[in-house]
């Protein structure tokens, strides 16, 4: 991961939440810097299920042909289900920076 990314995303988070960013309690400083992560790893996963696709064929045991999701795909939704669960930790607040992805 790109500590540099990171950092950006995490004071733009920061910023969205409070103008006084020094006022942020500790804990909640903590959440938003995991949540930067998690946006990070799902944009990374996102980009390769792009490019990849959903699902690939193998061949069973008998030899039929068999078509799987990817695991990139699967654990696409597991992050996409955290990233939720930290933005409702974190409140309303945040809202408007992910409106668009939970109409």
């Amino acid at each position: 991961m790109d500590h540099d990314k990171h950092e950006r995303l995490k004071h733009k988070l920061l910023l969205e939440d409070s103008q006084d960013t020094s006022s942020i309690p500790l804990r909640r400083k903590h959440l938003i810097g995991t949540l930067a992560f998690i946006i990070m790893e799902e944009e990374v996963l996102q980009a390769d299920v792009m490019v990849n696709g959903i699902t690939y064929a193998t061949t069973g045991d008998k030899g039929q042909h068999i078509e799987k999701k990817r695991p990139a795909y699967e654990e696409l939704g597991r992050l996409r289900d955290r990233k939720l669960r930290y933005i409702k930790e974190l409140g309303l607040q945040l809202s408007p920076l992910f409106a668009s992805e939970f109409d």
